[in-house]
């Protein structure tokens, strides 16, 4: 045969050959359990990556989509848009609807606001024990079994009340809905009434699914018994079972085969980790991504064919050259890593050390950042599954403080904090350029108030004073690392009160949480009449009483963001009833005059007050102006006739007494004042102009019916009588 020649039947050639054939067997063995290794990261990896993207999904439906519903019920619906309405709400509640229609007609307007500004709401009902009747934000029902919800209704009692549940709606229409008990927060299995809202599924599939990243993707979400609410993509009852079944065997992560789209991988969130008690599930297709995995999977392939082409040139140059591995294996470093050293100088095994040395620096460098992330997830709640964090001391108690830059930013606060010694350790987490947390160790031994950590907090803002403005929030002592997160979360609610106190603040939990949540009363009354009378400087005297009390009385957040938003209603009800929305628009406006502190906040609302006062004073001195003058023109037509305020009342509608007021403040003299002059100097002008006249005649047409008492007037004002004065014209006439 003629390839016989070609190969020669030599040790050397079986040593190539025995050590080829054993590379294809070694290479066989590792590629293929690479090849499955890679598989399985593949699904590992879409995973954890659905883990995340589901987490993230579950906190967007419960604390984001539902909790806006949540939110606007209990702190909207409830103690907000029924503020003002609170005491027909409650009078409703104890009596009957008869008589009170017009009580009803108001809270239903309430509702249909309710609902136009809540996206998505498809409807919310009142039902009322007292007189069995159901107010919703489009009609009234006298009698319950009239409204297309009275079966829901009978069942409100059996109901959990502020728990979401699937439910379908009269007009067949899916709807999630929350219901709540009355009086709101009401502990008692006798309630006095239902208020429940109903949320459009449609509407919630749709916002669900602008989260999600592809079309392939499909979303699930069930309740804790096992039932599905809401899913993404159109019905597949196959793809439910699957879902059911992996969640069932209580795998997070499970890889099944798809006859239409292939391999997919199912992926769940166990219910406990949701507030509702939801589990919420992903499909995904592997064959839909590029991942790192199924590029290793290639690169796998690509390294196998390599090596097996590199396995058969060592074998043959093997007995040759046995510096060739060392060169192959120093091409391999450069081609990885360019070492910073003289290539004339520099050997294998420097260039080894070298490569080595960098890859400990890249380990220690990622090691680093590791630990401020576990610090930072740790601070955050993120990483509670850990049963310590390397560095974090034991054995002591924990207080953390938020801090929020001003100027300057969290890295270089970190390092300033760190140049001096400290009384009390601590730990700096970063959590972005603008945010800290400060983690300090209390000895549990000893009982340390919040004033030490508040003195630490004073000195390091006396050491930066120039370079950096930063205010601050100090949590409650905590005893265990799993209760940091409590602690961070209290220092970043005792923060919020920066605005009362100002944004470089330092304020005590502790503090807060003594203060009264009872909002204070306030004569809204008050207000809104010296608004309305336009006297600016008894309502800038209302608004500094009001901001003094919101400071003195120490009240929670909460009940002062309720009294200014009490306050601004007043205000938007004074712009409707005087109509100034031209002047004024209503619309947004406590967003408009709500700023960063109380003090800005009141000065917004100072500043809006007096534009109106301003305005509604002018707008009164104006029209009283134009009274005045239609009267004084009647008055200067009609001297000759009985003028007096009764008969100036009926001319410009307006009671007597208020003429007389008037006519004091525009012509500064009384109406009794103003009527004898102007008749006396027209007679005075009729004495000097018409020498026909008689003094009878003219006395009659400036309106005096008596002549004495004409003479009397004359003689009072000009000092002589009317024939007197009329001789004395004709002199001074003659003369010139």
């Amino acid at each position: 045969m003629k390839w016989i020649p070609f190969y020669r039947n030599t040790f050397f050639n079986r040593l190539i050959l025995s050590h080829t054939a054993l590379a294809v067997v070694l290479l066989g063995l590792a590629g293929g359990y690479l090849y499955t290794q890679a598989s399985q990261m593949m699904v590992n990896e879409i995973a954890r990556d659905s883990q995340s993207r589901l987490v993230a999904a579950k906190d967007y439906v419960e604390r984001t989509l539902l909790r806006k519903y949540e939110d606007n019920l209990q702190n909207k619906a409830v103690p907000t848009i029924f503020t003002r309405n609170n005491s027909n709400l409650n009078y409703l509640l104890d009596n009957g609807w008869e008589g009170n229609l017009d009580l009803i007609l108001s809270l239903q307007q309430e509702l249909d606001n309710f609902r136009k500004t809540s996206e998505g709401a498809s409807n919310i009902t009142l039902y009322f024990q007292k007189g069995n009747y159901v107010v919703n934000s489009d009609l009234f029902f006298e009698n319950p079994e009239n409204s297309t919800d009275f079966a829901f209704i009978g069942e409100l009692p059996h109901t959990l009340p502020n728990r979401w549940m699937l439910r379908t709606l009269p007009d067949g229409k899916h709807a999630m809905t929350y219901v709540v008990k009355l009086p709101y927060g009401t502990v008692s299995s006798s309630p006095k009434g239902y208020l429940y809202v109903d949320v459009d599924l449609d509407y919630l599939k749709q916002a669900v699914a602008k989260i999600m990243i592809s079309s392939f993707e499909r979303f699930y979400i069930f309740d804790a018994n096992g039932n599905l609410l809401l899913q993404t993509a159109g019905e597949n009852t196959e793809e439910v079972g699957s879902l059911q079944q992996a969640i069932g065997s209580g795998k997070t992560a499970t890889k099944i085969s798809d006859s239409v789209r292939g391999t997919v991988v199912l992926s769940h969130l166990a219910g406990s980790k949701s507030e509702y008690g939801w589990t919420y599930a992903m499909v995904r297709p592997m064959n839909s991504f590029v991942l790192e995995s199924k590029q290793l999977k290639n690169k796998i392939f690509a390294a196998c064919c390599l090596v097996l082409l590199f396995g058969l040139a060592v074998s043959y140059l093997i007995s040759k050259r046995f510096y060739l591995p060392m060169k192959k294996l120093i091409q391999h470093v450069r081609n990885l890593y360019q070492p910073g050293l003289n290539p004339g100088q520099a050997n294998e095994y420097m260039i080894i050390g070298s490569a080595l040395n960098f890859m400990g620096q890249k380990i220690e460098s990622l090691e680093s950042q590791a630990r401020k992330n576990e610090m930072k997830n740790l601070v955050l709640g993120a990483g509670l599954g850990l049963e310590h964090v390397d560095g974090l001391q034991q054995e002591c108690r924990y207080q953390v403080v938020h801090v929020e830059l001003i100027e300057g930013d969290s890295e270089k606060l970190k390092m300033r904090y760190e140049q001096q010694g400290r009384t009390v350790p601590y730990e700096v987490v970063c959590l972005n350029s603008q945010e800290a947390a400060i983690i300090y160790y209390l000895d549990s031994r000893t009982e340390m108030d919040d004033g030490t950590v508040a003195a630490e907090l004073d000195k390091i803002k006396d050491e930066v004073q120039g370079e950096l403005r930063f205010g601050a929030g100090i949590g409650t002592s905590v005893v265990s690392q799993e209760e940091i997160p409590l602690s961070y979360r209290a220092a970043h609610q005792a923060y919020r009160y920066r605005f009362m106190y100002g944004p470089e603040a330092i304020i005590l939990h502790s503090k807060i949480s003594a203060f009264d949540p009872k909002p204070p009363l306030i004569s809204l009354g008050t207000f809104q009449n010296t608004l309305k009378a336009g006297n600016v400087e008894g309502t800038n005297q209302f608004i500094d009483e009001f901001a003094a009390t919101l400071m003195e009385r120490n009240i929670q957040l909460e009940s002062v963001e309720l009294a200014l938003l009490q306050l601004v209603s007043a205000l938007y009800e004074t712009i409707i009833d005087l109509e100034l929305q031209q002047v004024v628009s209503p619309s947004n406006l406590f967003d408009e005059l709500k700023k960063d502190t109380l003090a800005e906040t009141i000065a917004s609302i100072r500043s809006l007050s007096e534009r109106i006062g301003v305005h509604v004073r002018d707008s009164v001195k104006h029209k009283q102006a134009e009274v005045i003058f239609k009267l004084k023109a009647y008055i200067d037509e009609h001297l000759h006739e009985e003028l007096s305020l009764n008969v100036l009342s009926e001319v410009a509608s307006l009671a007597p007494a208020y003429i007389s007021t008037l006519f004091g403040e525009v012509m500064n003299e009384s109406f009794t004042e103003y009527v004898t002059r102007i008749r006396l100097e027209k007679a005075a002008r009729l004495l000097q102009e018409d020498n026909k006249l008689s003094v009878t005649e003219i006395a009659s047409l400036v309106g005096y019916r008596t002549l004495q008492y004409f003479h009397f007037k004359f003689k009072e004002r000009f000092g002589i009588t009317p024939v007197q004065y009329r001789q004395t014209k004709q002199k001074m006439s003659a003369t010139d």
